[in-house]
């Protein structure tokens, strides 16, 4: 609406009424978001195109949205990372996040919500105090941001009277973007000095290394503190009204590593390790690290956890986890694994070459994964290769906070010539080929808006880890589901677990992904000879030769996937007779043979008052609770679990040198000490520890008797009166089957396998358990009258 010599009027921002929005405001602008506004604008003055209707069916909602419940691939803190500890509140508290990684705590269970802009931390709180009494609040803020202009913000705080205690993270790097250095100088003694020239007068350190900080550079009247004390420093700085200040000190874990690798920072030979029979399963190392290398591990009875020594960045807050199935392997040196030795040569030797995909107009081929898993690599040796071949080629690849194990999505276009490609972007429904190297990204919305009707995939079968199963102890990745929903919305799937293959082939996971690759070529998915795609591999410099088998690998599998069955292969699947046997030998381990039978003799009896139509799945239940009841570990079986010669052996296999085992444990007759939750405080015990272990072992013939020892404390009387419950259910679940409430039985029967882990955290589970299964019980007999 310009006067002079222009249109009169020009439609950008509004529609030509100026009543609604053409294009969003915030968000991503895509192509696709065009193309119903230029045919809405063209439309009358070409009525005879109908664009209306052809934008409809170009831009409309894509036929193959996949969006499974259950796991989804969050972004999550680095393993080891400090914020796993900084941003743990005591109960009852609450913080809030601003600029950086710890914003990710608001998804975590953490209390912890609301943003701010740099330099505005605190603002949103202190003007909320105005309204709700003063409500102590925790404020997280990073030291790069600090130094920014975070600053200003503990000023202000101090300005408005603020409630606050300001949780300074010093991890030593701008981590959120790619672990820069913080520009200009700063030190964990400066930001105190800072904060007592501004009037704080409370100021507390903590660190995972207090014994190494020059204290006499800190303001006087500073504490020091281990993170171990984390929780009772935060409840101390909650009741002091005003403005206080918690300096957490704790390098970033990916820095750590970083440093490690470049040999600039010493990697401690120190490593944690579960014993899976003694783990519980319970999740309690998770709740205590929120560490994502602290995985599941699926074993014959049932999920426990373990530690990935590849992931680990050597944090150890998991042996804060209330259980003593932990033990740190000291003086060590990793055992890297074997590959297996299979002449790859003379099998890819034999192999056809593909038909490649025909260039007359541009490929689209998209890559999916997970962020730290070398997914955009995959792009550029293609990219490589087509260059080489003098092809076009462009790359997209949407990040976001793929560092921190988000979604990636890598856009890889080739054409016959540069002049060919006019847009980098994949549209919705266009993808000709997909490289799924992770099954959760690869049945997310946002990856398969672009399958279509003759999209062809190779997919990664492989659990990977998502930040679900960290926050909840079984949550279920639904693989199987995943895959056949995938392969319902695409032309052609290949699918393989590529990170076993690379476990057993390769001696380690990272190289997966080269193994989709090169399946990937084989199917003819790929649009660059194999030359050109080998050369890439030998510029890109890394590990030449282990890439090179590893695409060789996968050209092997794209033509026979059973080629390495032997290398991969499975146990057959446990029969309910299977089960039983296995924990009558178990407890006869445990206890003596006449325990071993009783289990058994229990079960038969069971098994003979229920209808053979449901007595497979009701006696599998039964048997595992049943096992889960009688064989709780006590003093004489974590004993014998963790000096059995399997076990011992198993840790002589997977480390080098003259190591020491650490066992770490609050027994609950020596753990006076009580951290400021009321929990037993744990303890770390030297290899003098082993023998004594050994003899109370072979003790375990006092359970149950008078002369038990560990008997007559309050835990071991209530695991003893679990049996005699768990027996009462069986009669119940009994009634339950004949009443045709088969469901309902077989639900009552599982209760147990939910009661996991030791001292106060089992305690815990024992009565919500109980009190959950008597209510299904009154369910049961209300129905009955």
């Amino acid at each position: 609406d310009w006067p002079g010599h222009k249109p009169e009027k020009m439609v950008g921002k509004h529609d030509a009424a100026a009543i609604r929005d053409l294009v969003p405001w915030t968000g991503e602008l895509s192509p696709l978001q065009l193309v119903p506004i230029l045919a809405e604008r063209l439309d009358r003055f070409f009525p005879d195109e109908k664009l209306m209707e052809r934008a409809k069916e170009v831009a409309g909602v894509p036929r193959n949205l996949l969006n499974i419940a259950g796991a989804t691939r969050t972004p999550y803190f680095c393993s080891g990372c400090p914020h796993n500890s900084s941003t743990k509140l005591p109960d009852g508290s609450a913080a809030a996040s601003g600029i950086g990684c710890h914003v990710m705590a608001s998804w975590m269970n953490r209390n912890t919500v609301g943003f701010a802009q740099m330099g505005g931390e605190g603002v949103p709180i202190a003007v909320a105090q105005m309204f709700n009494g003063g409500q102590h609040m925790f404020q997280n803020i990073g030291e790069g941001t600090w130094y920014h202009s975070g600053s200003l913000a503990v000023r202000q705080a101090i300005a408005a009277g603020a409630n606050i205690t300001f949780k300074i993270l010093f991890n030593d790097a701008v981590a959120m973007t790619g672990g820069q250095p913080v520009d200009g100088p700063i030190s964990p003694a400066g930001v105190a000095q800072s904060c007592r020239a501004e009037g704080i007068i409370r100021i507390a350190v903590v660190s995972d290394e207090p014994d190494v900080l020059p204290k006499s550079d800190f303001p006087h009247g500073t504490s020091f503190h281990h993170r171990d004390e984390m929780d009772h420093v935060q409840r101390e700085m909650r009741d002091i009204r005003g403005v206080t200040a918690l300096i957490y000190v704790q390098t970033c874990a990916t820095e750590k590593r970083r440093r490690r690798k470049r040999g600039t920072l010493e990697d401690p030979k120190r490593f944690a390790v579960i014993n899976p029979l003694v783990c519980e399963g319970c999740g309690d190392c998770s709740v205590e690290s929120n560490c994502l290398s602290v995985e599941p591990l699926e074993t014959e009875f049932g999920r426990k956890r373990q530690i990935n020594l590849s992931t680990c960045n050597k944090d150890f807050s998991c042996l804060n986890g209330f259980c003593p199935s932990f033990v740190t392997v000291e003086g060590a040196t990793r055992r890297k694994a074997e590959p297996t030795k299979i002449d790859i040569g003379e099998m890819v030797a034999a192999l056809p070459l593909p038909t490649l995909p025909d260039l007359s107009t541009p490929y689209n081929l998209l890559i999916t994964g997970v962020g730290g898993t070398g997914v955009v690599t995959i792009g550029a040796l293609i990219s490589m290769a087509a260059h080489l071949e003098g092809k076009g080629i462009s790359v997209l690849d949407f990040t976001g906070f793929a560092q921190k194990f988000g979604t990636v999505l890598s856009y890889v276009r080739v054409g016959a010539t540069p002049d060919a490609i006019n847009q980098v972007r994949i549209d919705q429904g266009a993808a000709d080929a997909v490289i799924g190297c992770d099954i959760v990204v690869s049945s997310a919305p946002k990856a398969s808006a672009h399958y279509g009707p003759d999209t062809r995939m190779v997919l990664n079968q492989a659990e990977m880890p998502t930040g679900d199963l960290v926050l909840n102890r079984d949550a279920s990745l639904r693989v199987k589901d995943r895959e056949a929903a995938i392969r319902s919305a695409v032309a052609a799937l290949d699918s393989v677990d590529a990170n076993a293959m690379a476990e057993a082939l390769m001696g380690d996971s990272v190289f997966a992904n080269v193994i989709l690759l090169g399946m990937a070529w084989q199917k003819g998915l790929i649009p660059v000879g194999l030359p050109a795609l080998e050369r890439a591999v030998e510029l890109n410099n890394v590990a030449q030769a282990k890439n090179l088998r590893a695409i060789s690998i996968g050209r092997v599998l794209a033509v026979n996937p059973s080629a390495f069955d032997d290398s991969t292969a499975e146990g057959a699947a446990e029969t309910v007779e299977d089960i039983i046997q296995h924990r009558v030998a178990y407890l006869t381990d445990y206890q003596d043979a006449a325990y071993g039978a009783l289990y058994e003799a229990r079960l038969r009896d069971f098994s003979g008052k229920v209808a053979a139509e449901h007595r497979e799945v009701l006696l599998d239940a039964a048997a595992r609770s049943l096992f889960k009841v009688m064989a709780y570990k006590d003093e004489y079986e974590v004993a014998r679990l963790q000096t059995d010669p399997t076990w011992v052996e198993t840790l002589s296999q997977r480390f080098d040198g003259p190591f020491r085992t650490h066992f770490h444990m609050a027994p609950p007759m020596v753990s006076w000490r009580k951290d400021a939750r009321g929990r037993p405080i744990k303890r770390s015990f030297g290899p003098w520890l082993r023998p004594v272990l050994k003899a109370l072992a072979r003790m375990r013939y006092l359970r149950g008797t008078a002369f038990d020892p560990f008997g007559y404390t309050a835990e071991r009387k209530q695991e003893r009166d679990l049996i005699a419950w768990f027996e009462g259910l069986l009669d119940v679940a009994v009634a339950m089957a004949k009443a045709h409430e088969t469901e309902n039985a077989l639900a009552l029967l599982e209760v147990p396998l939910a009661i996991r882990g030791y001292g106060p955290v089992k305690s815990a589970a024992i009565a919500s358990e109980r009190k959950r299964a008597q209510d299904m019980i009154s369910a049961f007999h209300g129905a009955e009258s």
